[in-house]
């Protein structure tokens, strides 16, 4: 009788200690390889290229300064 009830819940109790470390340890390793910087990215809206969000502009053209 005490086996029939000690029994699963001593396997039940090994198997979600097993998945808690499991869960733990691939969490570690996601948060190691998950800090890569963005590749940078440079567009120039006065000089022909575009916003990287909003597209081209028709404004008026880039003034060039006075020597």
């Amino acid at each position: 009788m005490l086996m029939k009830r000690f029994l699963p819940m001593a396997l039940s109790g090994l198997a979600g200690y097993a998945l808690w470390q499991w869960q733990t340890r691939r969490n570690e390793q996601r948060l190691k390889t998950s800090h890569a910087k963005p590749e940078e990215m440079t567009t120039w809206e006065g000089e022909g290229g575009a916003l990287h969000r909003t597209g081209p502009h028709m404004g008026p053209e880039p003034a060039k300064p006075a020597p």
